[in-house]
C-alpha cells in the first residue's frame, strides 16, 4: 500500500507551492504570468505522476484558463489545453459540478457558442446545486451572456448573489463579473444585491475604489 501511495504523494508535493496562484484565481486577485507558468509547470510534474487525478487535472485546467489572459501571444493554445483538461476532468469524475461549470466557460472562451454550454450549465446546477465554486462560474457566464440564457439560469444564477457577499474574500470577484457585464445584466445584478440597502451602498463603494486604482 505504502507503495501504491507513493505516485500520490509525489503529485501532491510538487504542487504545493501552486496554491497561492489557485488561491487569488478564487479570490479574483491579480497574478502574475511568471507565478502562473510555474504553478501550470507544477501541475504538468504532478500530472505525469497521477494522469487521472481530476482534482490535479481541473486545477491545471484553471491555470490554462488564467494564462490565456495574460500570454496573449500563446493565447489559442492555453484556451485550448485549458478545454481539453476540463473535458478530461468531466469524464473522470461526471459528479463534479465545479468542473462542468468551469468547462463551459472555458468553451465559451474558446469561442463556443452558448447553446452548446447550456446543456453544462444544467449539469453543474443538477450535480452542485449549492456550492460556491460551482455557482461562481455559473454567475459570471449568466452575466457575460446575459441577453442569450433563459429566464431560469438567470434566476438561478443571482440566487445566492447575497450569500456571495457576505464572503469578503470573493467581492473583489464579483466587481470584475459586475464591470465584465452588459447593462441588463448590472440592473438585475444591482435590483437583486439592492434587497440590502447597505450591501448595495457598500458594492458600489467597493467599485468605486476599484475605478480610482
Amino acid at each position: 500500500m505504502v507503495v501504491s501511495a507513493v505516485p500520490r504523494i509525489a503529485a501532491y508535493w510538487l504542487v504545493l507551492p501552486a496554491g497561492a496562484s489557485l488561491d487569488a484565481i478564487d479570490e479574483g486577485r491579480v497574478i502574475s504570468r511568471e507565478n502562473a507558468e510555474a504553478a501550470f509547470r507544477s501541475y504538468s510534474e504532478a500530472l505525469a505522476w497521477q494522469p487521472e487525478d481530476p482534482a490535479l487535472r481541473e486545477d491545471r485546467a484553471r491555470l490554462a484558463s488564467r494564462l490565456a489572459r495574460l500570454d496573449p501571444e500563446s493565447v489559442d493554445r492555453w484556451k485550448e489545453l485549458a478545454v481539453e483538461d476540463f473535458r478530461q476532468t468531466v469524464a473522470l469524475s461526471p459528479g463534479n459540478g465545479t468542473a462542468w461549470a468551469r468547462l463551459a466557460e472555458a468553451e465559451l472562451e474558446a469561442g463556443a457558442p452558448v447553446e452548446k454550454v447550456l446543456p453544462y450549465l444544467r449539469l453543474a446546477r443538477l450535480t452542485a446545486p449549492r456550492r460556491a465554486s460551482a455557482l461562481l462560474p455559473q454567475l459570471s457566464i449568466v452575466m457575460r451572456h446575459w441577453e442569450a440564457m433563459p429566464d431560469e439560469m438567470r434566476a438561478h444564477a443571482l440566487a445566492d448573489l447575497m450569500s456571495f457577499w457576505m464572503r469578503r474574500a470573493i467581492r473583489p470577484l464579483l466587481v470584475s463579473i459586475y464591470l465584465d457585464a452588459g447593462f441588463e445584466a448590472r440592473a438585475a445584478f444591482r435590483e437583486r444585491l439592492g434587497e440590502n440597502e447597505r450591501a448595495l451602498r457598500d458594492f458600489d463603494r467597493l467599485i468605486a475604489s476599484s475605478l480610482d486604482g
